[in-house]
């Protein structure tokens, strides 16, 4: 397994790229591949920066961990949100209705909150113009662990366009992320610490049952928000709530109507057809 300096060095070997961004969504396994990554960096004298994206639909104190923890090590921090406004998360609310839980919705919202806004920013903020052909480093904290290479993640870089995905600490383990962090006293977020995800995007498409009371107990201005969304898809005649999705809420309420069918025939499965 190589360590994250060899995986780090072939990528700005074979790429020679004209920026680097340490990608810090506020989860714990971004930052500690953060801090690796700009350990290596410095300690070469290459400059990088830092890249948060807004998904329109994250907790604010993961936004303002993410802030704190760019200021607290002077470290140039780019925080990006779609675009368009079309593509925030309100608005595909309120055209939709919120997304299910189905690999498409989260390839969706994924499209719409996070991709569009990095592709925006890499093309015409990181490249001296849109056209050339220059590559830009995006450094992640992605893990070779179960859920990675369920979704996909087997390579630790990845080309994509101009965009070069860079995995340093793949072949790190979680205990191994828990050490450094501890080692190296990094604050960790308050978020992550209460329910146990990052919190900068709540899209709601992979989400728990549990995960909206989690939420709403934690941070309950953000449960106000969520009311506020679904107040909104309703009114546009999508009654299924965050984290449901359409074909979940069909089913549940096909469910009811099948319960109050049989109040009056309660008893009948005791009879044997013969």
């Amino acid at each position: 397994m190589r360590t994250p300096e060899e995986i780090l060095q072939q990528a700005i070997n074979e790429y020679d790229p004209v920026k680097i961004l340490l990608m810090v969504s506020g989860g714990h396994d971004s930052i500690v591949n953060a801090f690796k990554s700009a350990e290596c960096l410095t300690k070469w004298r290459i400059p990088f920066e830092v890249y948060h994206g807004d998904t329109t639909i994250g907790i604010a104190e993961t936004q303002r961990y993410v802030k704190f923890i760019a200021q607290l090590y002077g470290w140039k921090l780019n925080i990006r949100r779609p675009p368009k406004k079309e593509d925030w998360y309100e608005s595909i609310v309120a055209k939709y209705g919120f997304p299910g839980r189905t690999k498409s919705a989260h390839r969706y919202m994924y499209i719409k909150l996070k991709e569009r806004a990095l592709r925006h920013f890499v093309t015409h903020e990181c490249k001296s113009s849109p056209m050339a052909r220059e590559n830009v480093l995006l450094l992640t904290g992605i893990r070779a662990d179960e859920s990675a290479i369920r979704m996909g993640y087997q390579k630790v870089i990845t080309k994509d366009a101009s965009r070069i995905w860079v995995s340093p600490i793949y072949h790190w383990t979680e205990s191994d992320c828990k050490r450094y962090m501890e080692n190296n006293h990094i604050p960790k977020n308050p978020v992550k610490e209460k329910i146990c995800i990052s919190g900068e995007c709540l899209c709601g498409s992979w989400a728990a049952k549990e995960e909206e009371a989690e939420i709403r107990n934690a941070f309950p201005a953000m449960g106000a928000q969520l009311d506020v969304l679904k107040a909104i898809a309703e009114k546009n005649g999508f009654p299924w709530r965050w984290g449901q999705g359409p074909n979940m809420w069909k089913v549940e309420q096909y469910r009811k109507r099948q319960l109050t069918l049989n109040f009056m025939c309660v008893g009948c499965d005791r009879r044997e057809i013969i």
